[in-house]
């Protein structure tokens, strides 16, 4: 795993660098000035161009800028011809700052006015363009110079392509570090260099998508300035297979998972096939289906690996529903059941007496929102060695904490894990950026695997099978949501490569899981 960080957490650990640890904040300045300057010349050297490169350093009045002035009298001792742009009042500059700036005068850097570079120059005068103005430190939206700056930058950028190269540090100028969100307005970085530690704002959107190619260089802040206080928010970006437990070589199918299935309707039969052969893909050994007896013969034909239980629409369910419970080791409910009638009596009846391991998806996930005995019922579920994972999308989401989805989306990091204490269970919150949070767990985790080709209709059925899958006995539901979230996303990933994204369908996911866990 790896961390996120807030903007707070950030600048705890860069100043227990320098107070506990004796690192001269000079120093952890000059090193992350060196890794942009680093990354400059990379791409300076892949162009392979001999004459002198033209660099504007536009540097704000914190230590962000501080980096950037200190990495403009780099430059100019390698040869670059640098001009460096102060924003913003000039008496609010730290001393860090007003420390570079003496010695950059001292290299003969020109510091040029704001209002001089956008009334005289534009893209074509440049080959680099380093923003350093904001930061991590940014909290208010942009106005003034800094706002025209900014679109200054961009319109560069735009004017020259890849002939301009445009490089943040730390931050894109504009961009939340801790939410993501564009601060009225935003750089658009070619290259964003972070230090040490990702920030919360370049995994969430929109921000992540400003960064650009996201670098994570070592200015000498290492985990030990934590002083043993973890932050957060953690995401992963490694080997799929890494997040599951390793398959015993003498296992049987039996040993491997035997899930229920409780999903489809008379009218609908594509969920219970897509939640099942994505389950039996993710690795359950056996995987019965539950569903009406009108997908019988589609099931029979598309899926012949799984086991078949059907219902009539005019008979009860129970008694059938709990032989099946007897055979199971998990279940996921609630893809294509309907919200009425026999949805409502199929999720009564797990809700009431299945005592392992469960999913819910969809229409189980809406059932609960407007019925207050099944919300008690779901609210008392997970007790004992049972785990409980509901998968909400955004709008269920909306649902379940009865607040508009704006205001969820601005509260994705809080409300998540409010709705897994009052559920008593994990909450898999899918959005551009899925968020787990857990009753048990102070942790949340990003999910960053993933793409917009998964937005498309069956896609959210792939993860309630494949989180099935996962929900064996002894697993807890923040790891198995964990690992279904991100290794959904990697199969979206790999079938996206292959189809295009605009061409994905959700069979394309579960096809790619044999490629995702090998």
């Amino acid at each position: 795993m790896r961390y996120a960080l807030s903007s707070q957490e950030m600048k705890v650990i860069d100043r227990n660098t320098s107070e506990v640890f004796g690192i001269d904040t000079g120093i952890l300045m000059e090193r992350a000035s060196l890794e942009v300057v680093r990354e400059i010349e990379s791409w300076k050297q892949k162009r392979n161009a001999q004459r002198q490169y033209r660099v504007l350093v536009l540097s704000g009045v914190g230590n962000n800028g501080g980096d950037g002035v200190c990495i403009g009298r780099i430059l100019k001792t390698r040869g670059y011809r640098v001009t460096q742009c102060i924003i913003g009042d000039p008496t609010k500059a730290t001393d860090l700052l007003l420390k570079q700036l003496k010695i950059s005068e001292k290299y003969g850097v020109p510091t040029e006015t704001f209002l001089s570079v956008r009334e005289t120059k534009n893209g074509y005068d440049y080959d680099i363009i380093v923003d350093a103005m904001f930061g991590i430190g940014l909290t208010r939206p942009l106005l003034g110079d800094a706002l025209e700056a900014v679109n200054y930058v961009n319109r560069c950028k735009k004017e020259m392509g890849t002939d301009l190269l445009l490089v943040s540090v730390d931050m894109p100028s504009g961009v939340s570090a801790d939410t993501g969100q564009v601060m009225e307005a935003a750089v658009r970085a070619d290259v964003t260099v972070t230090f040490n530690q990702v920030k919360i704002g370049q995994v969430l959107y929109p921000g992540c998508e400003y960064c650009g190619e996201l670098k994570i260089a070592d200015a000498g802040i290492t985990d030990e300035s934590f002083l043993g206080k973890e932050p957060l928010i953690e995401y992963y970006d490694g080997d799929a297979l890494f997040l599951l437990p390793e398959r015993r070589k003498d296992s049987n199918k039996g040993t491997n998972g035997k899930v229920l299935i409780v999903a489809g309707s008379k009218d609908i039969s594509g969920a219970c096939i897509l939640a099942s052969s994505a389950c039996l893909k993710a690795g359950a050994g056996m995987v019965m289906i539950f569903t009406a007896a009108e997908n019988a013969e589609a099931v029979k034909t598309l899926l012949p690996e799984a086991i078949l239980s059907t219902y009539e629409d005019f008979e009860p369910v129970k008694d059938k529903l709990l032989e099946a419970q007897k055979w199971s080791t998990q279940a996921v409910i609630g893809p294509g059941i309907g919200t009425e009638g026999k949805g409502k009596e199929l999720l009564t009846v797990m809700l009431d007496s299945y005592d392992k391991s469960l999913v819910m998806d969809a229409d189980a996930i809406n059932i609960i929102a407007n019925d207050p005995e099944l919300m008690r019922l779901t609210q008392n579920y997970a007790t004992g060695q049972k785990e409980l994972i509901l998968t909400p999308h955004m709008g269920e989401f909306s649902r379940l904490m009865n607040r508009p989805v704006r205001e969820c989306k601005e509260h994705l990091l809080e409300y998540p894990k409010e709705l897994a204490e009052k559920l008593h269970g994990t909450v898999l919150c899918k959005d551009a950026r899925s968020i787990v949070a857990d009753s048990n767990q102070k942790k949340i985790y990003i999910n960053v695997s993933g793409n917009d080709g998964m937005a498309t209709a069956g896609s959210g059925d792939v993860l309630s099978g494949i989180l099935g899958a996962f929900i064996l006995p002894g697993t807890s539901g923040y790891e198995a949501a964990i690992a279904g979230a991100y290794i959904h996303g990697r199969a979206g990933d790999k079938a996206g490569e292959k189809t295009g994204r605009y061409s994905l369908v959700a069979t394309d996911i579960v096809a790619a899981l044999s490629e995702i866990l090998i």
